[in-house]
Parts: structure tokens; C-alpha cells; sequence
């Protein structure tokens, strides 16, 4: 089934611009163009799977620092502290959907 999702696009930082599919209550997507270093955070909701596309970069998870590349997937449990740096572009699933409320700042 193809849902005709609503999108929205918008530069978040002068590093990272973002266009959010929102598909329902349950799940939205988001299309990410990272530059640089997005701040240590954790989301009191919501779980959220990264796919990268291109591009190469780490994610620090915790204490433990993951490098990624093209094709790799990284899965972030809710009220998991992460942050991430690189010059990648990546899809980023978040269930239930996105809520920029629920980002803490670490």
C-alpha cells in the first residue's frame, strides 16, 4: 500500500537540513543531510533506526563509538544518550513518529 505521506523540509542547523515524511501516528521518516556533528541526545519516546546512504561518519552510542559507512544500519532504543558526526546522508525511521519534544539534550 503507497501512502501519499506529508512532507516538510527544512534546514535545522547550518549543518543538517531534513525533509520529514510523517505517515502516521506510529511511524514518520526523515530524509537527513548531515555536516558536521549533531549534539549528544536521547528521545524519551521514540526508537529510531538510521540507514545510511552515503557518505561516512561514527555514532557514539553510550560509551561506545560506532563507525558508518554507506548501507550500514544503526537502531537507537528510546532513552538512549547518542550522538553523531560524519558527512553522511541517511534515512532515519522513528517509532512512534517524530516529536522534536521528546528530544532531550544531554
Amino acid at each position: 500500500m503507497f501512502i501519499n505521506s506529508e512532507k516538510t523540509n527544512k534546514k535545522v542547523r547550518e549543518n543538517m537540513h531534513i525533509a520529514e515524511y510523517k505517515i502516521n501516528k506510529d511511524f514518520s521518516g526523515s530524509l537527513i543531510t548531515l555536516n558536521g556533528k549533531h549534539p549528544r541526545i536521547k528521545n524519551r519516546m521514540e526508537d529510531r533506526i538510521y540507514f545510511i546512504i552515503s557518505g561516512k561518519g561514527k555514532f557514539t552510542v553510550g560509551d561506545q563509538v560506532h563507525s558508518v559507512k554507506s548501507e550500514d544500519l544503526v537502531y537507537i532504543p528510546k532513552m538512549t544518550e547518542y550522538e553523531m558526526e560524519g558527512e553522511m546522508k541517511y534515512f532515519l525511521i522513528s517509532s512512534p513518529e517524530f516529536n522534536k519534544d521528546n528530544d532531550i539534550f544531554v
